[in-house]
């Protein structure tokens, strides 16, 4: 992926622009997301030589964390610009897309070189049920407003949508401390594939310089981002659907998804799995309850309430994902299965716009 450092550049290019050439914002907008792809680069490069450092217990979790901070940051900056459709958007994107197409890519590209692909049984369930019960927590306040005919902006439905993410954040907590304390033994195999001796590159101090560094380009970049995606919208005729659902998170997620296949091609799907599914899962219960929390923080609360088409996707995906992982083993047409599911919804969220 060092190619991908090549795109640095448009850093700089993208303040000029805004700042400095003052550019309209549809031209801004592909700049910033040019340079967010990059950023998202070093993170898990980054991320990747400190884990050789701290295990990979720790590493893996940092891996996740960090490959999600460029949709955290857009998204926390959206909350401050009361962009609430898009941050659920983008964060519905996000679980889509490392369910459907990342976790689809891995085990087609992995079962194109092996015949199937056997995983860790431990590492699924664990990460299916905790986004069980995050599907669990998006459909109550769907319906119980629908049932109850609330409005928008209602003072019942922010008080409940503030509780709902402060138990999330506890549970996803709770879950942290399952896997890494009390019943870390039983995920301990996940990591048995690639325990070969592997050298740092950088030292601990220059990862963690270059980690935060990078964390700071991209809350730069990510303001920037948010403060032209509705001019670049009216100005491509780009549905704010399409751009929080598929383009946001495909472009902050560019590194995680390429070291997904990867892992999968080496016949490591179990890191695959990890990656991808273990994303969904701590954007489900972890980053889009802490936006909720964040919403309160800076302004109205933002209800935690999807459209109809994001939680038709997010549920139909979460099974359609458990179905394919029920015998504990995938092959490349499963992993096709995926990608051809997120290229319909793709297509309809651009088509149709909702």
């Amino acid at each position: 992926m060092k190619y991908l450092y090549w795109l640095l550049v448009f850093i700089p290019i993208t303040i000029i622009a805004r700042f400095g050439l003052h550019l309209s914002d549809g031209i801004v907008f592909w700049l910033s997301c040019a340079g967010i792809i990059p950023l998202a680069a070093v993170l898990g490069d980054a991320t990747e030589q400190i884990s050789l450092y701290t295990g990979p217990k720790v590493g893996g979790f940092l891996n996740a964390t960090m490959g999600n901070v460029p949709e955290l940051l857009i998204s926390g900056f959206a909350v401050k610009a009361g962009l609430f459709s898009l941050v659920l958007a983008s964060l519905a994107g996000s679980i889509l897309g490392n369910i459907l197409l990342v976790m689809g890519m891995s085990i087609f590209i992995g079962g194109l070189k092996f015949k199937f692909l056997p995983f860790n049984k431990n590492i699924t369930h664990n990460n299916l049920t905790l986004l069980g019960f995050a599907v669990f927590s998006i459909v109550v306040p769907f319906f119980f407003k629908l049932a109850s005919g609330l409005k928008d902006g209602s003072a019942s439905m922010a008080h409940f949508s503030l509780a709902l993410a402060i138990i999330m954040v506890v549970l996803y907590s709770l879950g942290l401390i399952f896997s890494l304390v009390t019943h870390r033994d039983i995920f301990l195999d996940k990591f048995a594939e690639d325990e070969e001796e592997e050298e740092a590159k950088w030292s601990l101090r220059k990862g963690v310089i270059i980690m935060a560094a990078a964390a700071v380009a991209v809350a730069v970049m990510s303001e920037i981002l948010v403060a032209t995606v509705e001019g670049a919208a009216e100005q491509y005729g780009l549905g704010e659907a399409f751009i929080g659902i598929i383009l946001i998170p495909i472009l902050g997620n560019v590194a995680e998804h390429a070291s997904a296949v990867i892992m999968a091609y080496k016949g490591k799907i179990n890191i695959s799995i990890e990656v991808a599914v273990g994303s969904s899962m701590q954007i489900a219960l972890f980053v889009t309850p802490l936006m909720v929390i964040w919403s309160a923080m800076v302004g109205p609360t933002m209800e935690y309430v999807y459209t109809p088409m994001e939680l038709m996707g997010i549920i139909i995906s979460v099974i359609l994902t458990g179905t394919i992982f029920m015998d504990h083993k995938v092959n490349w047409l499963e992993g096709a299965e995926l990608i051809a599911a997120y290229v319909i919804l793709g297509g309809a969220f651009l088509m149709f716009g909702i």
